[in-house]
């Protein structure tokens, strides 16, 4: 009897332990959603109105709406997210310019220095997303992170959709289609013929 109950203890251990684990992937899957929402807000809201928002608190009021709450951060069950101000978030951005890390400034533009090298240390100016007040160690690991706090969901307007890298023209390329010249196909193959 002793050892029956010993095994349904034991048993019982497992299964909690099994549930919480499952429950803490859930919620960082919900985490990575959520940062995810937040990092499409702060996109539109640049998009809608030119700039980046003050707070979070903009974010989710902004008119038209591009955040419909703040929502509870999964880790701590509690809509306390914590603000990643333009320069605080780990890349090399230049507002209002487009230019890709690395590359020259534009004519006429003071070259700025990398946030890398000179990390703003206060807690102000444009909002570029948020990140888990949480420093907890997560199961997984995100971007190379393993603490919720350093799971930073930042909206990065070099590398988002038009965000400052070109788009390529869509179409045939100048001078080439049905009424410019045409080259023969490569390796000397038979060019298929064009069908209006």
């Amino acid at each position: 009897m002793v050892i029956i109950m010993a095994v349904m203890a034991i048993m019982l251990t497992v299964a909690v332990q099994t549930a919480s684990f499952q429950k803490r992937r859930e919620n960082e899957e919900e985490l990575i959603f959520r940062g995810n929402q937040i990092i499409e807000a702060v996109r539109l809201f640049r998009a809608r109105h030119g700039r980046f928002p003050s707070s979070l608190v903009e974010l989710a009021k902004a008119n038209p709406r591009v955040l419909r709450k703040i929502w509870s951060d999964p880790v701590t069950g509690k809509p306390d997210w914590v603000p990643v101000f333009l320069g605080q978030e780990g890349t090399q951005l230049t507002p209002g310019v487009g230019t890709a890390p690395g590359s020259p400034p534009p004519p006429g533009a003071a070259p700025t220095p990398s946030p890398r090298a000179f990390p703003r240390t206060d807690a102000s100016g444009p909002v570029v997303g948020a990140h888990s007040r949480s420093c907890e160690t997560s199961i997984k690991v995100f971007n190379g992170r393993t603490r919720y706090c350093d799971w930073k969901f930042v909206f990065n307007p070099q590398t988002a959709p038009g965000g400052g890298k070109p788009v390529p023209p869509v179409g045939p390329p100048p001078g080439g289609g049905p009424t410019g010249p045409r080259r023969p196909p490569r390796g000397g193959g038979v060019e298929p013929p064009i069908i209006p």
